[in-house]
């Protein structure tokens, strides 16, 4: 069989932006910061706390970004975004695109012990087995027999993956994917220690003493909803090039608190909320920036209010979302009607995949014809289920005015939740309209729209098309790259145009403040949100 070695990493475009976060190198306020002792510490702040770290069962940014920085699978992406190799030290690829033979560099887990080829194999096999209940058990529908096996339909041992050695990992595709080696950096795609785990099994990943890592850190302490700390992880094969000693994390809900400890000097980065973007935005640290991340509304398709196609028009065309990005948010979020982010995909030419796309128009009096044809003048409540953070609570009421403006005789009552807890209540459709954010974990189309599938793990709208389904394994089987962006097209017509089955709002943006002193501190276009590998603070 011939083959090609990959020598170039994978181009990827970034769209760089900040949490609530802070770095520092003195021992001003936070005593962890530990700068006495000659310690580069990376202090941060988020609002939720970790949900999990088992690669096969986390489906959040928080819970991905820490599997990002403690773990490593076969490609990692750069401080630029680009996908590089890591665990891969050569990569070889049959001619006809299906076969990845991946050869692994000399690395340990943080107890020293090596990581092998078959701790991939266990791992993904692990992810994708049904008893598992992965979430993320979709994204291995690239590997030969992956979706059938995810489905049960075919017996774990079918999927494409295959360790001929210690050293040697094989990898059979269903089909040709010029997106797979970047897919391979993403967390569902790191390695697990099988010894490890099969030794530890009943509480594994639980506290950070429950796992083994092979990234750049080791979680090393977890006080529940108030703090996490990361170290540097000595038996990291790349650690000369890792700078940070130590990566530190608190909880924080409240955006003024953040604003506090930067005016402090306890933190060098802050996200801002739109109420301190007046008051931050003449300073030279002040800086917005497009994020990759799409704000939606999920309407539950099987509810008895949702589940009339006029009744999501109806409450798609009400909002306005140029009143929650140009004054609620004011940090850089545009509208849109698109599950596909700007500045993300590209055509040949160089045209932004979301150039000519506008799925439905923002109209008052459309949308209570709408309903009106939907549920004519009887009196309605709607729950919008939304998460317990500052910002969601003002798009929150934002959009409870929208819609009770527009829609006739309709109440909105919003149902605040904890990041986890609406993530759970979610996952058992126990909800009718959530207000949600999704951001891609590899650089295509399918990233966004797979996830209504009818199959789909992650489709909790409950969205069933066969239409749609169609389209999107048409762009699978489609090597035409104009051809293949025109059938993502069409499927997303489908989805939100002719269906509404989700409502894009907004394309989120975000305000923040960062010291001169934090160098390639940025967000990922996709995956893990930040990489504190390539972070210095000097």
């Amino acid at each position: 069989m011939n083959k090609k070695t990959v020598g170039l990493a994978l181009s990827v475009m970034l769209a760089g932006s900040v949490v609530l976060a802070g770095c520092s190198t003195t021992g001003d306020g936070d005593k962890d910061a530990g700068s006495s002792n000659g310690k580069k510490v990376l202090r941060l702040t988020d609002t939720s706390d970790i949900t999990t770290v088992d690669p096969a069962q986390a489906t959040d940014a928080v819970a991905f970004n820490t599997i990002g920085n403690t773990m490593e699978g076969l490609y990692r992406l750069d401080k630029d975004g680009k996908a590089i190799p890591a665990l891969a030290e050569k990569t070889d690829i049959s001619s006809d695109n299906l076969t990845y033979t991946f050869t692994l560099r000399d690395s340990k887990w943080s107890d020293g012990t090596p990581v092998k080829a078959q701790d991939f194999e266990f791992a993904w096999k692990r992810a994708v087995d049904p008893k598992t209940a992965s979430g993320y058990a979709y994204i291995f529908d690239t590997l030969k027999n992956g979706s059938d096996v995810s489905q049960g339909k075919k017996p774990v041992d079918e999927l494409g993956v295959k360790a001929i050695d210690d050293k040697t990992l094989e990898v059979k595709l269903e089909r040709p994917a010029p997106y797979f080696l970047s897919l391979t950096s993403f967390g569902t795609y790191t390695p697990i220690s099988e010894d490890f785990y099969n030794k530890n099994k009943k509480d594994f990943s639980l506290q950070p003493d429950k796992l083994l890592y092979n990234g750049p850190f080791v979680w090393t302490s977890w006080k529940t909803d108030s703090k996490r700390v990361l170290t540097k992880n000595e038996n990291y094969w790349d650690k000369d090039n890792v700078k940070l000693d130590e990566v530190s994390i608190r909880v924080v809900k409240d955006n003024s608190t953040v604003a506090n400890l930067y005016d402090t000097d306890e933190i060098d980065y802050a996200g801002l909320t739109s109420e301190q973007v007046a008051t931050y935005e003449s300073k030279p640290e002040f800086k917005t920036a497009l994020r990759s991340s799409i704000a939606y509304l999920k309407f539950n398709n099987e509810d008895a209010t949702m589940k009339n196609v006029d009744a999501r028009k109806a409450i798609a065309r009400a909002i306005d979302p140029k009143g929650i990005t140009d004054t609620l948010l004011a940090n850089g979020s545009i509208p849109t009607t698109s599950f596909i982010p700007k500045e993300f995909i590209k055509d040949d030419a160089g045209k932004d995949y979301t150039s000519d796309i506008n799925w439905f128009d923002r109209d008052g009096k459309e949308a209570a014809d709408l309903w009106k044809k939907a549920n004519g003048n009887k009196k309605t409540t709607i729950e919008l289920l939304s998460f317990d953070s500052e910002d969601a609570k003002k798009v929150g009421e934002y959009m409870k005015g929208q819609i009770e403006k527009n829609l006739p005789n309709v109440t909105v009552s919003i149902k605040q939740q904890p990041f986890k807890n609406k993530l759970d209540l979610e996952a058992k459709g126990d909800y009718q309209m959530s207000y949600a954010l999704w951001g891609p974990d590899y650089q295509d189309p399918m990233s966004n729209l797979s996830i209504f599938e009818s199959t789909n793990s992650q489709n909790d709208v409950k969205y069933k098309s066969s239409a749609y389904d169609k389209l999107l394994n048409a762009a699978n089987e489609e090597s035409d790259v104009a051809k293949r962006l025109d059938l993502f097209k069409q499927a997303e017509s489908q989805l939100i145009e002719k269906d509404q089955a989700i409502a894009p709002i907004y394309q989120a943006g975000a305000a923040f403040l960062s010291r001169p002193s934090v160098k390639d501190f940025n967000r990922q276009v996709f995956g893990a949100d930040f990489q504190y590998k390539y972070v210095d603070v000097k």
